[in-house]
């Protein structure tokens, strides 16, 4: 006899079944969800599905229509502008939580990071996606040594919207190898506790990568129409 698996049980497991294949690019910005579809992928009921799907709207991962249904939410100039302004700001709160309240071994964890993200060196799509949440971990860790833990929880939403809805597509490969060297001049400056020199190579790194990822929003903009 098959025992039924609790609803909040089902529902988070169908948050992070959902919520993955946003990440894989299994459903991608502006796909319409078919329930039928992913109750059966991920072995559930309805129910549990329509749960995850209402609360990844309250994440803004996705979005619903009145007699329309869920879609996954796609990122717009405008609100890209506005969580790259969020962000810079949550960054250098960070790097001054970090200086101020970091401690050599929250200092190794923060180079163990980044060394992760350096060596991940692959190529293909799904990969280059995973790099990116690696290069996002860098910059949670950071806030986590700080201390605080709503700052760092806080970042983590942000970078997770700016990087699970958009394309990353034709991110360009220069980007990946420029990353771990900027990476590596901020942690130098937040061991030397420069906090002015940290602060000055965080803003110029979220907004090189706040470039390189409007570029390929605009690309995608012009190749595609949901």
């Amino acid at each position: 006899m098959k025992i039924p698996i609790p609803l909040q049980n089902a529902s988070n497991r169908a948050y992070k079944g959902i919520k993955g294949m946003i990440f894989k690019y299994e459903l991608i910005p502006g796909q319409k969800i078919i329930y039928d579809e992913l109750a059966a992928k991920l072995k559930l009921s309805k129910t549990p599905v329509i749960n995850a799907l209402t609360r990844l709207e309250q994440e803004e991962f996705v979005i619903s229509f009145p007699n329309r249904g869920f879609f996954v939410k796609e990122i717009y100039l405008d609100e890209f502008e506005n969580l790259y302004r969020i962000r810079e700001a949550l960054e250098m709160l960070a790097i001054e939580d970090c200086i101020k309240h970091g401690t050599p071994n929250g200092l190794k964890e923060i180079e163990l990071a980044m060394i992760t993200h350096r060596n991940y060196r692959f190529d293909e799509f799904f990969v280059s996606r995973k790099r990116n949440a690696l290069d996002a971990e860098v910059h949670v860790k950071i806030a986590e040594i700080g201390g605080n833990k709503n700052l760092s929880r806080l970042l983590k939403q942000i970078l997770e919207q700016i990087s699970f809805r958009h394309r990353i597509e034709g991110l360009p490969p220069k980007r990946f190898k420029e990353t771990p060297r900027e990476h590596q001049a901020i942690f130098d400056a937040i061991k030397q506790a420069n906090l002015t020199k940290a602060k000055k190579l965080m803003k110029i790194h979220v907004k090189k990568g706040k470039e390189a990822a409007l570029r390929v929003i605009q690309k995608n903009k012009e190749s595609y129409d949901f």
